[in-house]
């Protein structure tokens, strides 16, 4: 009987675990496109379709901005939380 509980209970936190782990993926993904794509139509009209950049191009360096955009932000706010949990 407790063995069983036990593995309910351990089934309840793997499904928790999992919906958290989803939902900061999402929360990143989310944030990488929409800076990708707000960063890359400011730098199409300002600068690159003057100087002859390929689409595509643009659209693969708008990408890869976000993703290290994204990358820097989510350090800075683990930081900023474990910083702020050890106080």
């Amino acid at each position: 009987m407790l063995a069983m509980r036990l593995g309910q209970e351990q089934a309840k936190v793997a499904l928790h675990l999992r919906g958290v782990v989803m939902n900061g993926i999402m929360k990143f993904v989310r944030g990488w496109l929409v800076f990708s794509v707000l960063w890359g139509v400011f730098m199409w009209f300002m600068s690159w379709h003057q100087q002859g950049k390929e689409p595509g191009l643009a659209i693969l360096t708008s990408l890869y901005a976000g993703l290290i955009y994204q990358a820097l932000i989510t350090m800075v706010g683990r930081y900023r939380a474990r910083r702020q949990q050890a106080e």
